[in-house]
């Protein structure tokens, strides 16, 4: 794995982290949420 998908890997882990932790309930991922997700989550591999 190159560094900038492994470093996207851990943005994205990251802020599911920091979307948990501010919910006590269950996780509710707003628009703002999951955009940041779904851009880096496009830098890691498939089998990741």
């Amino acid at each position: 794995m190159d560094s900038a998908a492994k470093d996207a890997e851990i943005l994205v882990l990251r802020h599911q982290l920091a979307v948990l932790r501010r919910q006590a309930a269950r996780p509710r991922f707003t628009w703002s949420d999951r955009e940041p997700i779904a851009l880096l989550a496009g830098l890691v591999p498939r089998d990741r």
